[in-house]
């Protein structure tokens, strides 16, 4: 029991998926002893209109406390910058998320 495997998971000529809360889905399919992996990725749209909302609702002069969102961005472009090592570099991601290339990731109106 203590030495299973994924294939041991997946039934020949099976699919198995699941969802992250990033809303990312992971697929594997086993034919014989291959195993294919896939995933997808929620729809940029679906993020953009989100995040438009959150930022039309935001109010600059209410009440925030010590942490206010500032931007959702998808999982798979925060990997990238951190292998770029934007995610370690304060003033980098200050810059990037001020940048109006990436403006539709950000959920408030303050800059940063």
């Amino acid at each position: 029991m203590d030495n299973l495997n994924a294939g041991d998971l997946v039934p020949d000529g099976q699919t198995v998926s699941w969802t992250e809360e990033s809303g990312i889905t992971f697929y594997m399919h086993r034919e014989g002893d291959k195993l294919h992996m896939r995933w997808s990725s929620p729809d940029l749209q679906t993020l953009f209109d989100t995040n438009a909302a959150e930022a039309a609702d935001f109010n600059a002069n209410g009440s925030h406390g010590n942490l206010v969102k500032q931007a959702s961005i998808p999982s798979q472009l925060y990997w990238a910058w951190q292998r770029e090592g934007i995610t370690e570099d304060r003033e980098a991601m200050r810059r990037r998320l001020n940048d109006s290339d990436y403006r539709k990731f950000r959920t408030s109106t303050w800059r940063l």
